[in-house]
């Protein structure tokens, strides 16, 4: 739920907020990433709730905000842009998440909601990365939008990325899902297999207080 501490959970992991305690492991290997740049160098990347303000760069086009993430790998020693290379991925990626654009040029605020999220996925595709977090994916996007992106991440998941969703839907939870995690007031609750999960019980989970759930 809202205020049970997931978004500051995923900040943590990908290095936006300082962690107080805990240790993050990734490949069987402590992680302990101080800044968003070290979480790019361990292959980590996120794609926050407020995508207005956290993601999106309005006034730029979608080309830029695309290759935001990715400049070192679409430029050469020198620092200078592949400007073929990235268009040319940009190109790829729109195909393969049904991106409806009119240009590359084209401001990225002058797109749907559910198509800035789109780019903003694409956005760490070109990483390869080994951990994606999206917190809420698809808040704020129309019905047919949802399914898509729903898609999108079942697809990154099969091609091997830890993909990591914060949602207060339990439906989409439910529907996306491979394993669940429940947290309350910074504390996990429960985990259970998506094939044994239902509204009840995670329900029942999310209401758990910490005691209770640290017993459990």
């Amino acid at each position: 739920l809202v205020g049970s501490g997931r978004t500051e959970l995923a900040r943590a992991i990908s290095g936006a907020d300082r962690i107080a305690s805990g240790t993050i492991t990734l490949d069987g290997k402590p992680a302990a990433p101080r800044s968003p740049a070290d979480a790019l160098e361990l292959g980590i990347g996120l794609v926050p709730e407020d995508r207005k303000q956290q993601a999106i760069f309005a006034m730029l086009g979608i080309l830029q905000n695309f290759s935001v993430a990715t400049l070192d790998v679409f430029s050469n020693k020198l620092g200078i842009m592949a400007d073929r290379r990235e268009r040319a991925a940009l190109a790829d990626y729109k195909k393969m998440l049904s991106i409806r654009m009119a240009s590359a040029e084209q401001t990225i605020d002058g797109l749907s909601g559910g198509n800035q999220q789109k780019v903003i996925l694409a956005r760490w595709l070109p990483r390869d990365p080994k951990v994606l977090i999206v917190d809420e994916p698809t808040r704020g996007v129309d019905v047919g939008a949802k399914a898509e992106v729903h898609q999108i991440l079942v697809q990154l998941a099969a091609r091997g990325i830890a993909v990591m969703m914060i949602s207060s839907e339990l439906p989409e939870v439910l529907a996306v899902s491979d394993r669940i995690v429940t947290m309350r007031q910074g504390r996990v609750t429960g985990e259970m297999p998506a094939n044994e999960a239902n509204e009840e019980k995670l329900m029942a989970l999310m209401a758990l207080d910490q005691a209770r759930g640290a017993a459990a």
